[in-house]
C-alpha cells in the first residue's frame, strides 16, 4: 500500500471531497557516495565560511536573503512562523478550465490523487465530470509549508494533482538572433511535413530507456560480482 504524502479535501461551492495524495514519479537517477579512497569510509562535506576558511556549527547558521550584491538581510524561524500563510487541509477549487489552456510550460511535478473511503461516490462523480467537460480544476492549496497553484485532471481511472508554476516564475524565452527574416519555402514546409508523418508513431513509454543508467548499472553489477 502506497505511503499518502498529504491528506485534505477537494472544496468547491458547498462539495467536500476527502482525498489523500501519492507520489505519481519517483527518480531513478544514480546517486554515489564521496569515500575515503585510503579506508572506503563515506565523507561527511561540512559548512565552511570562505572568509575566516573554518568549518561553521549549525548553531552559527543564519537564513539571509539577498537584497543586493553581497548585502543581506536575516530571517529568524520567528519571522517565517508570522508569515500569515492559511495552513488550510482543503484543496479550494477557484474554477474548471480547457486542458489546453494549462501550457506545458507552467507543469512543475504530478501526483496522484484517491479518495478515502467514506469519498468513494462523490470523488467518482467529480471524476466523471471532469472526464465528460473535458475541463481541469484549478486550485490553491498549502502543501509542505507553502502555497501552490495546482490543476486537478482525469487520469487512467483516477485523478491527478500538478503544481504549476506562477506567472513571476516564467522566463522569457530568447531573442532570436538580429538577422535577416527567415523565409521558408512551400516545398521546405512539405519536405518536413512528409519527414513527421513518416516519423509519426504511437507514443508508447516503454519503449524508451535511460540507456546511461542501464550501461553504468551493467558496469556496477559486474564490480560488485567480480568482488564477491
Amino acid at each position: 500500500m502506497a505511503r499518502a504524502l498529504w491528506s485534505g479535501a477537494i472544496a468547491f461551492g458547498l462539495v467536500n471531497i476527502p482525498v489523500k495524495l501519492y507520489g505519481a514519479t519517483e527518480s531513478k537517477d544514480l546517486s554515489f557516495t564521496t569515500l575515503h579512497a585510503s579506508c572506503m569510509t563515506a565523507l561527511r562535506r561540512p559548512y565552511v565560511c570562505p572568509k575566516d576558511n573554518v568549518p561553521v556549527d549549525s548553531k552559527e547558521m543564519v537564513k539571509g536573503y539577498e537584497y543586493a550584491k553581497g548585502q543581506y538581510v536575516i530571517l529568524t524561524d520567528k519571522d517565517f512562523d508570522a508569515v500569515p500563510l492559511e495552513a488550510s487541509k482543503a484543496l479550494e477549487v477557484q474554477g474548471f478550465v480547457e486542458s489546453a489552456d494549462i501550457s506545458s510550460i507552467l507543469r512543475e511535478r504530478n501526483y496522484y490523487l484517491g479518495p478515502e473511503e467514506i469519498s468513494l461516490k462523490p470523488f467518482e462523480l467529480f471524476r466523471q465530470a471532469l472526464m465528460r467537460t473535458g475541463k481541469v480544476a484549478i486550485a490553491r492549496a498549502v502543501l509542505w509549508k507553502k502555497e501552490q497553484l495546482v490543476s486537478i485532471s482525469p487520469l487512467n481511472g483516477g485523478l491527478v494533482l500538478t503544481t504549476l508554476m506562477y506567472q513571476d516564475e516564467l522566463k522569457a524565452p530568447p531573442e532570436p538572433p538580429a538577422t535577416q527574416p527567415v523565409v521558408i519555402s512551400e516545398a521546405e514546409i512539405d519536405l518536413a511535413l512528409q519527414l513527421i508523418k513518416t516519423l509519426t508513431m504511437e507514443f508508447d513509454l516503454s519503449r524508451f530507456h535511460d540507456r546511461y543508467r542501464d550501461a553504468l548499472m551493467q558496469l556496477i553489477q559486474a564490480k560488485v560480482e567480480g568482488k564477491e
